[in-house]
């Protein structure tokens, strides 16, 4: 569903699903059909799949492709993430998870894309063949410099993506040095204007606008704000910007490809 306020149209959205454990999550169910590994993590499970830490320990690593009904232990590879452009491939498991990216993609089994986020927004996408999949982080500096668009190119059109649970507009308020970056960025209509209140953007619509741009045939999104729904999801504006906070924990978007396709 669009958000309020929002100038796009209702999509479908993402299915909530919650294992034996506790642990709650979504899944695409256009990414599904694919036979896509995939899953967008909650702060909501057992001790040990908890996502508040600032790394992975070997219990977290072994359990989470488990939601994505990939093998345990299956090797999880990320990027250290700048809010840029950079899209990177990953050609096996030995990926350097400390060069800087915001956006991996890959043609090869065996391993599980993963980004993080905390009200940015987590796009996992897959192509039309089910031969090479991606995983994105889109901050707003991400959006306005086009990290979809750089990750994507011409491969993923016809092809299927789900966005997960980010900053709501109605939390968005954005200061107009940003709103005018959207606008420089071809996305203004994504920015919502309203008598009395602050400018904000729909991250969220800025995303599916530029995957629409890239020719995605399947679009799915959540609903969820990250900043209104504290009880489900972590938000550094809502614990670290306004909370005081020193630090959120993150939500977690994996994708990979089935052995099969290979």
């Amino acid at each position: 569903l669009a958000s309020p306020g929002s100038p796009f149209h209702a999509a479908p959205m993402l299915e909530r699903r919650r294992e034996p454990s506790g642990q709650v999550w979504y899944r695409s169910p256009a990414l599904a059909r694919r036979g896509v590994p995939h899953a967008f993590t909650t702060r909501i499970g057992p001790e040990g799949l908890d996502f508040g830490r600032a790394t992975l320990d070997a219990g977290q690593r072994r359990d989470l492709p488990l939601l994505c009904g990939a093998p345990a232990g299956t090797p999880l590879v990320w990027a250290r993430q700048v809010h840029g452009r950079q899209a990177l491939e990953v050609a096996g498991c030995d990926f350097d998870t400390a060069r800087e990216a915001d956006a991996l993609w890959t043609e090869q089994p065996g391993h599980l894309l993963m980004v993080f986020s905390a009200d940015c927004v987590p796009v996992l996408v897959c192509s039309a063949d089910g031969r090479r999949v991606a995983a994105i982080h889109a901050g707003w500096r991400g959006l306005v410099a086009g990290v979809i668009p750089a990750a994507l190119g011409d491969w993923a059109r016809g092809g299927s993506a789900a966005i997960g649970p980010c900053l709501g507009v109605a939390h968005a308020q954005m200061g107009p040095e940003v709103l005018e970056r959207f606008r420089q960025a071809e996305l203004a209509a994504a920015i919502v204007q309203d008598a009395g209140q602050q400018d904000r953007v729909d991250v969220r619509a800025a995303a599916r606008q530029q995957l629409e741009r890239c020719g995605i045939a399947e679009i799915e999104i959540s609903p969820l704000c990250t900043y209104a729904q504290g009880g489900e999801l972590y938000s550094y504006r809502r614990e670290v910007t306004h909370g005081g906070r020193a630090a959120t924990g993150r939500l977690f978007a994996l994708i990979g490809l089935p052995p099969a396709r290979r």
